[in-house]
């Protein structure tokens, strides 16, 4: 048996006891538009200069009938119109002065339109009380005045509800029944054209409405695109940033991997030029070659995919100066000389002894490619390299009598990968990254690279290469007789090595011995400052540019000459990096740097020009 407590709770949903049921009976608060609550506000901010007109209206409507037959209705209808409106002005103070009002519209929805339409039922009140008509120029006035007020109210109140059509109907509605009561001739014309302004009136505050909320939704709209484009942009900026960390990521991997290869690589290829030069034995130095050939290769693949990475995310500074250009053709040459020999090709450079103007180690990358291409790629007859001279530019070409490439690959042979005519990827062909390799970096040196072929018959690929100003040419001309001349021999040259890499010391170190110099090494800067101590006087200091965690050969190079007492000692860097802030820091001290694998027409180079500068 259930008590009499527990009775309520166990009626179901809409019973007496339910208060969903009893909810049932009570009227759902209107809900508003956050355009209609801007359209009551800016009817409360208008308050003062719209009442004031409208009680100008209702004075207007006293003086002319005041006096006449209906005068005593009039003035107490004035009366109570006056209340009305300083009922609204009150409303308007107490909005103005009162934060809590002002900051909830809801409140003020349902006081300011409740006297807002008993203003217009006042006006409409005021056509009944009218019993007697007066004079034509009092009607008039009268049919102006209320047309107006009720047109300007349709217009303020067009977005809320149908709160115009009240207001309209309040006003026009018993002024046109009164002009029809009275039947005359001129007050049915005033009756018809009031009710068209009335109709009118409906009319323009439907559409006035359509526009107003057709333009909210247009706000909206544009503000949810914005919020949109944000959040788009947002994920932009995240991808991007993801993409940079990538690119971060795969260049500090590249850099690691970069530093890693190199320093095995250089030793190999500086033991192999040592047995070469020391060995007297034909196939000794025969397998020497093909060893630093093969350390060549290897050294290219590293360079290409390094270059192709540094160039993709902006990180390759070109560092200008200026060089004869025969001298980089030979140079980048003379490895490929036996390769072209060994297949019976001729390789011949037809250029001219003139200095031009772009990054050596860049463009001599670029050369390398084309020349290794072309070889590649040539069955019989010659691989040749010319210039010319070509709008104040010298135009370098490298021409071959190969297989060609057909006119549908042409634009493709850029690309990374991409090979003719070697389906079976043979590596002897290559990895596909040379042209790659080369546009990259013509488009880092604007060197404007074209390539044109006939299939069977060979490939042309040319460069567009700036020439370096005439100061700039004598400098250079003066610097190799220099070089040249029999007073300055780098043979003779005492040289202190510091490499914390012991294959790299060992290699390099038995390679300037096999030259014939005086040499000296130490991994570390310690072990240097100790052979300084024996009183060995270095005439020029090779160190490479990281001695391990935080030790850079920069540091180590100020100290060995503030140890000799000698600020102005040459210096060359040798590195496995290839960028970085070290490599940056060396560049700006003005210190020459060589990358490894340390080419030895390169060293050879690097150490007559300290011998050069020396003197």
């Amino acid at each position: 048996m259930s008590s009499p407590t527990s009775a309520p709770h166990e009626r179901g949903p809409g019973g007496p006891g339910s208060s969903t049921g009893f909810r049932r009976f009570i009227p759902s608060r209107p809900t508003f538009s956050e355009l209609q609550f801007q359209q009551l506000e800016q009817m409360l901010r208008s308050t003062p200069w719209a009442w004031s007109l409208a009680a100008v209206a209702g004075f207007l409507c006293y003086i002319e009938y005041a006096d006449g037959a209906d005068g005593q209705r009039v003035k107490v209808w004035f009366a109570v119109y006056c209340t009305i409106v300083a009922v609204r002005m009150g409303i308007w103070l107490a909005w103005l002065f009162r934060p809590g009002l002002r900051a909830n519209l809801p409140a003020m929805m349902l006081p300011v339109m409740g006297i807002t339409q008993l203003m217009a039922f006042s006006m409409g009140v005021l056509c009944v009380l009218l019993q007697h008509d007066g004079p034509p120029q009092a009607e008039a006035i009268l049919h102006i005045t209320l047309v107006t007020v009720s047109l300007g109210g349709a217009i303020r109140l067009a977005t809320i509800g149908r709160a115009a059509n009240f207001f309209v109907a309040f006003i026009i509605g018993p002024l046109v029944l009164r002009d029809i009561w009275f039947g005359g001739s001129y007050q049915m014309a005033m009756a018809s054209i009031v009710s068209l302004i009335g109709i009118y009136t409906l009319l323009s505050a439907r559409l006035l409405s359509s526009a107003l909320h057709e333009i909210q939704a247009q706000r909206k709209r544009n503000a949810e695109l914005v919020i949109a484009l944000s959040a788009e942009n947002e994920r932009t900026n995240t991808a991007r940033r993801t993409a940079e960390e990538a690119v971060a990521a795969r260049m500090r991997f590249f850099a690691s991997a970069n530093h890693d290869l190199r320093q095995p690589l250089n030793a190999m290829s500086l033991l192999a030029q040592t047995v070469h030069n020391v060995s007297t034995e034909r196939h000794v130095k025969e397998m020497s070659e093909q060893l630093v050939a093969c350390a060549d290769g290897m050294t290219d693949v590293v360079d290409d995919l390094l270059d192709i990475t540094r160039a993709d995310a902006g990180s390759l500074s070109p560092q200008w100066s200026s060089f004869p250009i025969d001298e980089l053709l030979a140079e980048c040459c003379r490895p490929h000389q036996a390769v072209a020999l060994a297949k019976g090709l001729r390789l011949d450079i037809d250029a001219g002894h003139v200095a031009v103007r772009s990054d050596r180690a860049l463009l001599a990358r670029v050369v390398t490619n084309l020349v290794a291409n072309a070889i590649r790629y040539t069955r019989e007859g010659q691989v040749r390299i010319g210039s010319r001279m070509a709008d104040g530019r010298l135009r370098l070409s490298v021409e071959d009598t190969g297989i060609g490439i057909a006119a549908e690959h042409l634009p493709q042979v850029f690309e990374e990968f991409f090979q003719v005519d070697n389906p079976a990827r043979d590596r002897r062909l290559g990895y596909g990254l040379g042209l790659a390799t080369v546009k990259r970096l013509s488009e880092l040196l604007d060197l404007r690279v074209t390539a044109h072929s006939v299939p069977g018959q060979g490939s042309v690929f040319e460069l567009l290469l700036p020439l370096a100003d005439a100061a700039e040419s004598e400098r250079v001309h003066e610097a190799e007789r220099s070089a040249a001349s029999p007073s300055t021999t780098a043979l003779a040259m005492r040289i202190l090595l510091v490499d914390d890499d012991q294959s790299s010391l060992q290699a390099l170190c038995g390679l300037l011995t096999s030259w014939g110099m005086d040499v000296r090494s130490a991994s570390d800067v310690q072990g240097a400052l100790g052979v300084l101590q024996t009183g060995f006087q270095p005439q020029t200091l090779v160190v490479d540019l990281r001695l391990g965690p935080q030790v850079s050969g920069i540091q180590a190079i100020e100290d060995l000459r503030s140890a000799l007492g000698d600020a102005e000692l040459p210096a060359l860097i040798v590195t496995g990096d290839v960028g970085g802030d070290y490599l940056d820091a060396a560049r700006a001290a003005g210190l020459p740097v060589i990358v490894k694998p340390v080419r030895p027409s390169h060293l050879r180079a690097g150490l007559v020009q300290c011998s050069v500068s020396a003197t």
